[in-house]
């Protein structure tokens, strides 16, 4: 499966963990996007440096 496709069915279930989390503590449907969108987002990109880490721990432990 390619790189591309993960990240295409990753983000729209990322978003929507997202939005049930932020569900919980906004009251309109405005905030409570907003604050998905950018919660998304953050977990994104801790998601894109915890990938970066796995890859570079390969990279030392296993080699090439």
């Amino acid at each position: 499966m390619s790189l591309l496709l993960r990240v295409v069915i990753y983000l729209p279930v990322l978003f929507l963990i997202a939005l049930v989390v932020v569900g919980q503590h906004h009251s309109t449907a405005a905030a409570t996007i907003r604050g998905a969108v950018q919660r998304t987002v953050r977990w994104a990109v801790w998601s894109a440096c915890l990938v970066a880490v796995m890859l570079l721990l390969e990279l030392l432990f296993i080699g090439f």
